[in-house]
């Protein structure tokens, strides 16, 4: 949990990427279009199923320190659905040690993590698996998965949603409620309703099979 201080310090962080990215966009806006274009700041798609993209809203570079932070949950919006016009979404987010994310199905999006650092333990439709760094983890929707760190360091983790659009907005809510003062209950509660909302239903009943398969001692 973050103090005060440190709370205020990641906002004026925020506050200045967000800046920073206007101010390219602005500059963008004034640039002619890149070349087989069809209109000013689009990148124009050819093919059937495909996305357009808007150069004038979106980000084509994303460095290694942009994106917004959630200092709550430890995620950063990488690459938002809005970038791709919508076929995908990008987070990354760390997992301390000891810590577990329940299981839970997406209804909407395929997803596939990409471990970045340490190793994450997985439970994906039944099966457990530890994926190291390097690993790509793939969870279709529809099948439910939990993740665990049973190492000493903060796992962290590239998260692929497809199609993303339908999922835009989820952590934004979510930080929210992990940012109040309640019970767990009261937690579980805020969360099933705002999983509703997304499409996606946590699966408390599976909790302590869960916590079994990856060894956790009560």
């Amino acid at each position: 949990m973050y103090g005060l201080s440190e709370y205020l310090l990641v906002l004026e962080e925020v506050e200045k990427a967000r800046l920073e990215s206007k101010a390219r966009k602005a500059r963008r806006k004034r640039e002619a279009p890149p070349s087989g274009s069809a209109n000013l700041g689009t990148l124009t798609n050819n093919l059937p199923g495909g996305s357009d993209v808007s150069l004038a809203e979106n980000e084509i570079l994303i460095g290694p320190e942009e994106g917004a932070y959630l200092p709550e949950l430890d995620i950063i919006h990488k690459v938002t659905a809005g970038a791709s016009g919508g076929s995908l979404k990008i987070e990354e987010w760390g997992l301390p040690p000891a810590q577990m994310i329940p299981p839970h199905t997406h209804a909407r999006e395929d997803e596939c993590s990409f471990v970045l650092e340490g190793d994450l333990t997985c439970y994906v439709g039944g099966e457990v698996v530890i994926a190291s760094r390097g690993s790509y983890v793939i969870k279709p929707r529809g099948v439910a998965h939990a993740f665990y760190n049973a190492g000493a360091e903060t796992v962290r983790v590239m998260e692929i949603l497809t199609p993303g659009e339908a999922f835009e907005g989820y952590f934004d809510e979510y930080e929210e409620i992990a940012s109040r003062n309640m019970s767990a209950e009261e937690h579980r509660r805020a969360r099933a309703n705002l999983g509703a909302r997304y499409g996606i239903t946590w699966h408390n009943e599976r909790v302590p099979e869960v916590e079994a398969r990856f060894g956790i001692v009560s």
